[in-house]
């Protein structure tokens, strides 16, 4: 298994959808290298987002954002469909309308272990059913009747899946889909992975607790209060920046600080946003990485760090197994 930076898309222009920008990181790395990887290839790029101004900015540390056309996803509930009108968005089904394919992409885009996944991606297809769609992923086959239903409706007019693991591979060629070849989670192309960072004088460890692996705070108290007893510093950073309570990282750097017991000094917070140059090379000399978040441990494992993760989803144990194929 290769890892490949050539996507098999000879469309020219393409629409990138999939609930982006949630400030969260993977998600926000997945579509930047995405759409790197598709300038590369001197395509036309319009991106659907959930907050399309701040998308901008962030992106606007690694790309001309000029050249990128943005669009507001379509909403999923009837609030925010009622939100979505009020402000003019339908005018923007015009932009969409101009592309000739589709990528629907993210992490693990289609899976039963969240809710609403087969119809969401569905949804954020409107109003481009008819155009061409490639899959970029993790995805797994549903068991629920509806959700078959629905996933059929999404392969009927798939040109090709890029799936970034075997098993999703496997599962799908076993399902009677064999156009599917595998290229790696994009967040791999996130920086320069043949720089050198050296060593920091510091001893520090990095972490992150989410909503999802919750249940594994006990255990993450003892990993961190064992090393914080041997005299590393405490990096705490927030992948997933949103509001709600699955994206709001920051209410598990106070509970760990808490639980812990450990003083102001000695805990901090590295943030991911602002300087991502900055932010890559401070968690490229850290000791250890202790995470719950996928993309967190994937860097870090870019990177050569030392890492444990806690696998709240199936989605981390498939990347492990991805890593440990690709020797990384």
């Amino acid at each position: 298994m290769k890892v490949s930076n050539k996507l098999n898309i000879p469309e020219k222009h393409i629409l990138i959808v999939g609930n982006r920008s949630y400030k969260n990181l993977g998600d926000e790395l997945i579509l930047l290298w995405t759409v790197k990887l598709l300038l590369q290839e001197w395509k036309k790029i319009t991106i659907a987002a959930y907050d399309t101004q701040r998308l901008k900015k962030f992106f606007s540390q690694f790309i001309d954002v000029d050249k990128i056309t943005f669009v507001t996803e379509i909403p999923k509930g009837f609030r925010s469909r009622i939100r979505y009108i009020r402000k003019g968005k339908l005018r923007e089904r015009k932009l969409r309308r101009k592309a000739d394919a589709v990528i629907i992409g993210w992490w693990e885009i289609i899976t039963e272990e969240n809710k609403h996944s087969y119809r969401y991606r569905l949804a954020s297809l409107l109003p481009c059913l008819k155009k061409p769609r490639y899959l970029m992923g993790g995805i797994q086959f549903p068991k629920k009747i509806f959700n078959r239903f629905l996933f059929k409706k999404i392969l009927k007019r798939t040109k090709r899946i890029f799936a970034r693991d075997h098993e999703t591979i496997h599962e799908l060629k076993k399902y009677g889909y064999n156009n599917i070849e595998f290229f790696m989670d994009t967040s791999y192309f996130a920086y320069d992975r043949k720089k050198r960072y050296g060593e920091s004088e510091r001893k520090y460890i990095v972490i992150n607790l989410n909503k999802n692996a919750e249940k594994f705070f006990p255990e993450i108290i003892q990993d961190v209060k064992k090393l914080y007893n041997q005299w590393y510093e405490v990096m705490y950073v927030p992948v997933a920046k949103g509001k709600n309570e699955h994206y709001d990282d920051m209410r598990y750097a106070r509970k760990i600080q808490k639980g812990t017991g450990i003083k102001d000094q000695r805990f901090s917070q590295l943030d991911r946003e602002e300087n991502f140059e900055y932010f890559v090379k401070t968690l490229a000399q850290a000791n250890i990485v202790i995470s719950s978040r996928l993309h967190l441990f994937l860097i870090a494992s870019f990177l050569g760090v030392p890492t444990k993760v806690y696998p709240y989803q199936k989605k981390i144990l498939k990347m492990q197994n991805t890593i440990k194929e690709l020797k990384i």
